[in-house]
């Protein structure tokens, strides 16, 4: 999605087994907001190509800055990325630090220490390469937050996990983000805005984790009741007043 407004460029970034169809609850609603709205399906997701490759935090963040050179985005840039996606906007923001302005972060993934092996919940939401129909992918989906599943996203979401290469893709991307360097030290000492939103009852990357942002300069850190680990879907409302706020501040 590119709504071509020149004004304020706007980048949303998914997370892992996600697509642009994970930001409906935002990008049409922010995109009437006079910003520029971009989101893409990163590679190996969503109607991305699916390559055997190795889906690093390094390639997504150059890939994401080739696809901002070829839409001719180039500075006073926002940033918008949940989980794998917080992750990759993040190392995008410390390597390209002149060009981003903004930097929305929610319950991002490389947050958390080396030691962290992921939760109960997020093995669960492996449950999801191995979905033999729409209502075992809404079963998993389900449990991860408090909304109800549109069955259209758990619709498109099956279809693309039969996909060739599709659980490939997922799977590295998976390994390499918990093998990537920590950004915590490294976004320390750059001078973009940043905005975390973590939910409460995040059992996906656990809340504890956000108190590192705590520490940063030029770091807002909110923490939501009663809402899990994809805030934009949980709480749009709340998410989209609160991130246009803070981009147009």
């Amino acid at each position: 999605m590119d709504n071509g407004r020149e004004s304020h460029p706007v980048i949303f970034i998914h997370g892992l087994g996600g697509s642009m169809e994970s930001w409906n609850s935002n990008l049409n609603q922010l995109a009437h907001r006079n910003l520029r709205i971009v989101a893409l399906d990163l590679p190996g997701f969503g109607c991305s190509d699916k390559h055997k490759i190795r889906y690093s935090i390094d390639f997504y963040a150059n890939f994401v800055k080739l696809f901002l050179d070829a839409l001719k985005i180039k500075n006073n840039i926002s940033i918008i990325g949940s989980s794998l996606g917080g992750q990759i906007g993040a190392e995008i923001a410390i390597r390209n630090e002149n060009a981003i302005s903004k930097l929305v972060l929610i319950s991002p993934a490389g947050a958390s220490p080396r030691s962290f092996k992921g939760t109960p919940s997020l093995r669960n939401y492996l449950k999801i390469l191995k979905a033999k129909s729409p209502g075992e992918v809404k079963k998993v989906l389900s449990s991860l937050d408090s909304r109800p599943v549109n069955d259209f996203f758990v619709k498109s979401t099956f279809e693309r996990l039969l996909m060739a290469g599709s659980k490939a893709a997922f799977v590295s991307a998976l390994k390499e983000s918990s093998r990537a360097p920590r950004f915590i030290r490294k976004i320390a000492s750059i001078k973009v805005k940043i905005l975390v939103l973590w939910g409460k009852e995040d059992n996906i990357i656990p809340v504890k984790f956000s108190e590192p942002f705590i520490k940063l300069p030029n770091c807002r850190l909110l923490l939501i009741e009663y809402c899990g680990h994809r805030v934009h879907l949980e709480k749009p409302k709340l998410f989209n007043s609160t991130v246009y706020d803070f981009i147009c501040e």
